[in-house]
């Protein structure tokens, strides 16, 4: 339950920032570069729960091949509210060694999700789109995830959405709108409520500057999602709010609020690429201005209903290995 002093801290929080981040961080401890056992990020993030800020976290993120590994640690889930995790899928290289490789994932999942009872539930998976499909047809993009509902219904699965990671890669990006259009299609095929919406995963780093994608190439991403009413999550590279320069990795990165602001100012104001663009490039903090109302960058605005909306359907969250990092540059920069 929150304390009064978390209670207080949310308050000083302006609104249009909550709005902004609210749940935008799904924690991935055991990845590069933290690197933690299972039972020191399980830990970490039963403590982050408990903080003020816990109104940033949202899943735990862990390769679907982990979830048996979590039996031992049982007692993590019986308090507080249902834990959510995201898992990574083991996906193929091709349609047909994807489908197989995903009816064992499932099997895995439900036996998960049945033996927790729901108080630990898996209901988001994301894994790489075959590499078969990059810049591919509409139809073959459409008829494949035809395919992957239909392993879905088979297996029982009752909610499970998929991200799929596509390269930030010219010839990828280049496909980007006929894929969007065929998760487009397979959403809008879906009952109410729905067994599972299908969007898109952006990786904005990595270990090497080659990993880093371009603003052009994310602008496309976020231009062609919002264009086909898809929503998109990101990982990787993304522990900073604002666009800086990285020493360490002797390159330009990404900031989640240059990122995320830029997705909801698209959505507000039918932005174009080369808009978009320029917001990703922004590494002035103070351009970015979160008031009671609402949120704006230079002379562009959005209101707490606009920011809401593309969270809610638009661009979802970010994968990181720390919670701690993007808490404490958001302190830096007087935000929090």
């Amino acid at each position: 339950m929150e304390s009064p002093e978390s209670r207080q801290d949310l308050d000083l929080v302006p609104p249009s920032l909550q709005t902004l981040l609210h749940e935008i961080v799904d924690y991935a401890g055991l990845f590069p570069p933290a690197d933690l056992t299972l039972q020191q990020a399980l830990r970490s993030y039963s403590d982050y729960r408990d903080e003020s800020e816990a109104w940033m976290l949202s899943r735990f993120v862990l390769p679907v091949r982990r979830l048996p590994d979590l039996t031992p640690f049982r007692s993590f889930f019986s308090q507080g509210t249902p834990h959510h995790f995201s898992v990574l899928g083991t996906g193929g290289n091709d349609r047909d060694t994807f489908l197989d490789a995903l009816a064992r994932d499932l099997e895995v999942i439900d036996d998960f999700d049945q033996q927790y009872g729901g108080r630990a539930q898996v209901d988001v998976m994301e894994v790489p789109l075959p590499a078969s499909l990059h810049g591919g047809s509409q139809h073959d993009a459409e008829a494949f995830f035809e395919a992957v509902d239909q392993r879905l219904v088979q297996t029982g699965t009752a909610k499970l959405d998929f991200f799929f990671e596509v390269p930030m890669e010219s010839a990828a990006v280049t496909g980007l709108s006929a894929l969007c259009a065929a998760l487009s299609e397979h959403n809008s095929q879906q009952a109410v409520p729905p067994r599972s919406i299908m969007g898109l995963k952006v990786r904005c780093g990595g270990a090497e500057p080659t990993d880093v994608p371009s603003p052009e190439h994310v602008a496309a991403l976020i231009v062609g999602a919002r264009n086909a009413g898809i929503p998109f999550k990101a990982t990787a590279g993304l522990h900073h709010p604002i666009r800086h320069y990285d020493d360490g990795l002797d390159t330009e990165m990404h900031g989640f609020i240059n990122l995320f602001g830029a997705a909801v100012l698209a959505a507000e104001h039918q932005l174009d690429s080369e808009e978009v663009e320029t917001i990703l490039r922004e590494e002035t903090s103070n351009n970015f201005r979160f008031e009671k109302e609402g949120f704006s960058w230079r002379n562009l605005s959005a209101s707490l209903d606009g920011i809401r909306h593309a969270r809610d359907h638009l661009a979802l969250s970010f994968g990181s290995c720390s919670f701690e990092e993007p808490v404490d540059h958001l302190r830096d920069l007087d935000l929090l």
